[in-house]
Formats: structure tokens, sequence, C-alpha cells
């Protein structure tokens, strides 16, 4: 209105588009900060039911062992028959500290149970372990081996803003996209 032609004064229809307008953006603002909001809750939610997992077994990628107070199931797939298949166990600095050899095992699913000890006959502390597994068929050829981890999930480590939160199995963090199955 400051600025406004005494001679030309403002169409009543345009300066009515006018307030309508920034009625709009205001509505628009509020709006968007009203679904920021939600979305905002709606992240917190899904990271609290994460806790749920505490103290069930998941099974997901990656080549982990956790040991406890008896064997430990160590999983993995073959994409075929293997006539051998050996898997190591990793320490902290992946380094082995037992090796175990399997002979003819069908392409598939398979499990061992690794009992605890180094290839010594030492128990081994309780704590979560890598392994690594290498398999070769008839031919000695070497057979793709999958590797899953089934971990007890001990704690879950809440995301910061933007950040989804993870769950903790040990010393281990496990993403919660890669669990593919809860026991």
């Amino acid at each position: 209105l400051k600025n406004q032609n005494p001679l030309k004064p403002i169409e009543n229809e345009a300066f009515i588009a006018q307030l309508a307008q920034f009625s709009q953006v205001e509505q628009s603002t509020k709006l968007v900060k009203l679904m920021q909001q939600n979305i905002d809750q709606q992240s917190a939610a899904m990271q609290t039911q994460k806790v749920g997992l505490i103290g069930r077994q998941v099974k997901t990628s990656g080549a982990l062992v956790q040991l406890g107070n008896g064997p430990a199931p160590i999983t993995y797939t073959l994409n075929a028959d293997a006539a051998s298949v050996m898997v190591n166990i990793l320490d902290a600095g992946n380094q082995p500290i037992r090796t175990m050899i399997f002979s003819g095992q069908p392409a598939g699913p398979q499990q061992v149970l690794w009992d605890g000890k180094n290839d010594n006959g030492q128990t081994m502390p309780v704590g979560t372990y890598g392994y690594a597994v290498v398999a070769k068929d008839g031919k000695g050829a070497a057979v793709t081996a999958f590797s899953s981890s089934i971990l007890t999930v001990t704690g879950v480590r809440m995301g910061t803003a933007g950040e989804d939160a993870v769950l903790l199995a040990g010393s281990q963090t496990v993403n919660p996209n890669d669990v593919t199955e809860v026991y």
C-alpha cells in the first residue's frame, strides 16, 4: 500500500487474490512442519520397536559366530556340491584360531557346530568371532559359499537424526535391514 499510485488504486479482486496467496503459503509452511514432526515420530517409534529384539536370535548375512556357553552354530549355503569344506574360525585380528574340515556336503544350506575350542584344544572366551568358508568340488574347483550368521541381539544403539538404529550382538553391530529371520 505504501507504494500504491493514488490515481490507480489496487483492484479489490487483485488485493483479495494476493491475500489468498499469502494465506496459502502460510498454510503450506505449517503443513510441511506438521509432516516433518509426523515423520520424526514414526522414525522414533520404529527405532523403539527394535528394542523388542533384545534377547532374541536373528539370522543375518555375514560371517559371524557368537560363542556362548555351548556349541556355536555356523551357517552357510553352498551353490554346488562340495567334496571338501574348510571352515576357519577367526579372532578379532582375522587370524585363524580353529580350522574344521568337512567332506561331502551337498549344495544348499549347511550348519556345522563349533565346540568353542581353538586348534590346541583350549576353550575360547565367550564372544563374537568371524569365520571363513572355503569349499571345493571333486575336481578341486572352488564352490561358492554364502555365509550367514545366527546371532543373539544383546542391545540396540539408537540412531541420531537421519540415522537408523543398529542391533548389537556382543561387540558387533548388525544392520536391521540385513536381518532375514527372527527366532
